[in-house]
């Protein structure tokens, strides 16, 4: 596999799989790369409306009943806002994952035209390596930055 251009700075859109991993687990890349998109200003996180509604529908979902109250999903998500650069008006792409609650992030990756998607799930977005976004797991992204 050849290693991905990736500049100093990487901006990057995160699928939420890798919120729900990091969440669940102090361990791992997933809960190091949500803590390193908080505090370091190696990674720019794009967002979009469409993507933070996805994000709170499926952590509140999949999180709240075992995890913590709905309340603590909207503190995060607040703070993963506030450091990230928001996008109010994204072009339409669709249709074009197999799992259409992928499709706004794909549409804010090209849109916000980050050098990757990180992703529990490469499948999903098997297309964007064609238009020059790198699919990258947690561990890999956190690995070839150095972070």
């Amino acid at each position: 596999m050849e290693k991905p251009n990736l500049k100093k700075f990487v901006d990057i859109v995160v699928d939420t799989n890798v919120l729900v991993a990091g969440l669940r687990s102090r361990n791992g890349a997933s809960n190091a790369l949500l803590y390193k998109i908080r505090y370091s200003n190696a990674l720019v996180l794009h967002l979009s409306t469409a993507a933070v509604l996805e994000y709170e529908e499926v952590l509140i979902r999949e999180l709240v009943p075992s995890y913590s109250a709905s309340r603590d999903i909207l503190w995060f998500l607040d703070d993963i806002i506030a450091a990230s650069v928001c996008h109010a008006s994204i072009r339409r792409f669709r249709p074009f994952s197999p799992d259409s609650d992928d499709d706004c992030m794909i549409e804010l990756a090209l849109t916000a035209d980050v050098q990757a998607l990180v992703t529990h799930n490469k499948a999903h977005f098997r297309d964007l390596p064609s238009r020059g976004i790198e699919l990258l797991t947690p561990a890999e992204i956190l690995a070839l930055l150095d972070l």
